[in-house]
């Protein structure tokens, strides 16, 4: 039996066979969502490569769609900067990132 790492809810991060392997089925079906919130645990890992994973396959003119709400997930002890430039690379790539309180559903 292999064991793989998976920090991204869609895919390992060495995928070694069908099941660990991209998932393009529960990708098609986020992307029926008029809007998409994402947060959990933790900021600096799964939230973190989970979010640039669907954002790698997401339409770019449809990246407004999806938000990330930084004050719902927090990082791994020391490693706050990995959420850092996570939040920066999701800003940059067209992500909306927004707190609890001020997120429009």
């Amino acid at each position: 039996k292999r064991e793989v790492e998976m920090y991204s809810a869609l895919c390992a991060e060495v995928p070694v066979n069908k099941k660990t392997s991209f998932d393009f089925d529960l990708l098609d079906s986020l992307k029926k969502s008029d809007k998409l919130i994402a947060c959990g645990q933790a900021m600096s890992h799964c939230v973190n490569y989970t979010l640039r994973d669907i954002v790698e396959h997401w339409p770019e003119e449809e990246r407004g769609k999806i938000t990330l709400l930084k004050d719902c997930s927090s990082s791994v002890p020391g490693f706050d900067s990995a959420s850092d430039i996570f939040i920066g690379d999701m800003i940059e790539a067209g992500v909306n990132v927004e707190t609890s309180d001020s997120v429009r559903l």
